[in-house]
């Protein structure tokens, strides 16, 4: 692998902000400046790490860091040949010197010019908190369709028990403590995000604030809406890397998580493959629920097989079954 690394200097900051970016020329520059207009008292890096884009994002970076007076903020490295979303962001990861790690992917940018501080400040202020997010904006770049807010958490408190819940706060809004980063981090999976909401679990609660503070562009061709259940499989491994560093986590909620991202989000599934995945929902979130009176038990079973019907029907109108 080849890196083109810029020098920066010498201060250790207080903040990494991690940008992951491919062929994201369109956005990156609106991203970047997001970040310049932050209102922050202590000082920061910016890691880009460009994953081979094949467009002009390089070139983009470059001048803005050759021309912009906060162009020697930023520390550039480019892969070749490309490591793939999950190692890219985990090798962003290991360059960050801050004692915090800000993430911001290269078509999103921040909406909010006191995100950074509002975030450092409560980490510094909650020492019982291994991470902070807040809710986001999401916008459909190809789709005709409304933006509308992100989190179903917004404004909420969340422990290890609720993090296997769905939708907490994008990946562009989340800022947590580099000391929970762990070297046996999981790379033959597909969702980095929620390995890292997880494991951000074990070591603390995690705040979502309540305001929109960054952009979340969706796209039709976007890895997350064409992922196979080949490739959804490979999440399975977050479990054991979980319980490892906490064994505390329920696996029967983590395994229901699990088997609903492979039910839920496997764009390309056998009928076969989707019900496997329906069975282990079922499963597990009857006995995560599990209860003596016959109502709770009743209303849990109910529950998941409405679940699972209402995703059968949404893969069958999607054209998802092969």
């Amino acid at each position: 692998m080849a890196l083109m690394e810029e020098q920066h200097n010498n201060t250790v900051p207080l903040v990494s902000i991690c940008i992951t970016t491919y062929n994201h020329e369109k956005y990156i520059e609106e991203c970047l400046n997001s970040i310049f207009l932050q209102k922050f008292g202590g000082l920061y890096e910016i890691i880009i790490c460009n994953d081979n884009s094949s467009d002009h994002t390089e070139a983009i970076v470059q001048k803005i860091m050759s021309e912009h007076p906060k162009g020697n903020t930023i520390r550039y490295f480019k892969n070749v040949p490309n490591l793939g979303y999950v190692k890219n962001t985990l090798f962003s990861f290991s360059k960050a010197s801050g004692k915090y790690i800000a993430i911001l992917d290269g078509d999103d940018s921040w909406i909010n010019d006191s995100k950074l501080q509002q975030q450092y400040d409560f980490l510094e202020a909650n020492p019982d908190f291994s991470s902070v997010g807040t809710d986001s904006k999401v916008i459909y770049e190809d789709l005709p369709l409304p933006s509308h807010s992100f989190s179903k958490h917004a404004g909420q408190v969340l422990t290890r028990d609720h993090l296997t819940d769905l939708k907490i706060c994008q990946t562009s809004t989340i800022f947590f403590r580099k000391e929970i980063l762990r070297e046996d981090f999981p790379t033959d999976i597909i969702s980095a995000d929620r390995c890292l909401y997880l494991l951000a679990g074990c070591f603390g609660k995690l705040k979502v604030l309540p305001e929109q503070m960054a952009t979340y562009r969706q796209f039709s061709s976007s890895i997350s809406k064409n992922v196979t259940y080949e490739v959804m499989k490979k999440d399975f491994a977050i479990i054991p890397f979980i319980k490892k560093h906490n064994p505390e986590y329920s696996t029967l909620k983590l395994k229901t998580y699990f088997y609903y991202t492979l039910m839920s989000y496997s764009t390309v599934i056998s009928k076969s493959n989707f019900y496997r995945a329906g069975i282990g929902y079922f499963f597990y979130n009857v006995l995560s629920k599990f209860s003596l009176n016959p109502l709770k038990l009743y209303s849990a079973m109910k529950w998941s097989r409405h679940t699972i019907k209402q995703k059968y029907e949404i893969k069958k109108q999607n054209h998802s079954f092969v």
